[in-house]
């Protein structure tokens, strides 16, 4: 008897299977984030007060309205000082951490706690806890610094336009190293012993060691954490809000709150639809950048 072949069901190609994977979160990315966009690009040519059930079309209106508002590009201005202050000391802080922890053979996960903790706290527990630390006259940082004898110092933090900015940035700062830290960490631990032992065998200093061996292997996850500590500096919401609502005199404005603003202070959705496509345009090109940026590096 001659054995009767069986028929295996025909297998679906290597690429329809990748897609059937990637569906779900295709579809989500539609819904939540490709289909509001695109309906804040419609409203963006129309006028609409939150409420009315009329939207009638004013063409390039609102954009007109935005490009003479002095308020949204102060904001763009600031915004663009948090991105360089986050990508610099954000990323600086937290890769100099991670080398210090790294180092250390005893308390490695006390300290690694305790300086991803910030990162844990919301949005309004930081703002309340620095808006008692910076408080004028009775703040912790005034009477420490009246303390030691620098009393000079002394001055309202988030309310003198010279100081605002800065002081901001910094506690954005202080929240957000975190998550680039624990990042850090794991790259350095992952790094090969073996390209440290032959390093010391040419007789390499630890700066050389540091710029031959370490930042080269950790070129993908400093890719990574800067593009996201720079995103996160960019979208920057809720620590200025709680901290000073983009005063004094709007020094500490930010595209999101004065998109914010605009929507459901003013009630005018379409020029903050106006807003926020050209800074969510802003974005995407920042991002295709410093993605386009990354993968030439790799190619080198």
């Amino acid at each position: 008897m001659t054995a009767i072949p069986v028929r295996r069901p025909p297998r679906l190609p290597r690429t329809l299977i990748g897609w059937l994977f990637l569906a779900p979160a295709i579809a989500l990315i539609g819904v939540f984030t490709i289909t509001p966009f695109a309906q804040a690009i419609l409203l963006s040519f129309q006028s609409w007060d939150g409420v009315s059930p009329d939207t009638p079309w004013v063409g390039l209106a609102n954009y007109d309205f935005v490009a003479s508002d002095p308020i949204f590009w102060a904001s763009m201005r600031n915004v663009l000082f948090f991105g360089v202050v986050g990508f610099v000391a954000g990323n600086g802080a937290a890769l100099g951490m991670a080398l210090a922890v790294n180092s250390v053979t005893r308390g490695r996960t006390f300290f690694r706690t305790v300086f991803y903790l910030p990162g844990v706290l919301s949005v309004v527990v930081v703002g309340l806890l620095f808006s008692f630390i910076l408080a004028p006259g009775s703040g912790v940082l005034n009477r420490l610094l009246g303390l030691v004898g620098l009393g000079t110092l002394q001055q309202n933090w988030l309310g003198e336009p010279a100081v605002a900015l800065p002081v901001v940035a910094a506690v954005f700062v202080w929240f957000h190293w975190g998550f680039g830290f624990l990042l850090f960490l794991a790259g350095l631990q992952d790094v090969p012993q073996e390209l440290y032992e032959a390093a010391e065998l040419d007789g390499a200093t630890r700066w050389s060691k540091f710029r031959y061996v370490t930042w080269p292997q950790l070129a993908p996850v400093t890719s990574i954490v800067s593009l996201l500590t720079l995103l996160a500096a960019l979208q920057i919401f809720g620590t200025v809000q709680v901290l000073t609502n983009g005063g004094p005199g709007h020094h500490t404005m930010v595209p999101t709150l004065a998109i914010y603003n605009e929507a459901f202070v003013n009630w005018r959705y379409g020029s903050a639809a106006a807003m926020s496509v050209i800074f969510g345009g802003a974005l995407v090109l920042l991002s295709v950048l410093q993605l386009a940026i990354t993968r030439r590096r790799s190619r080198v």
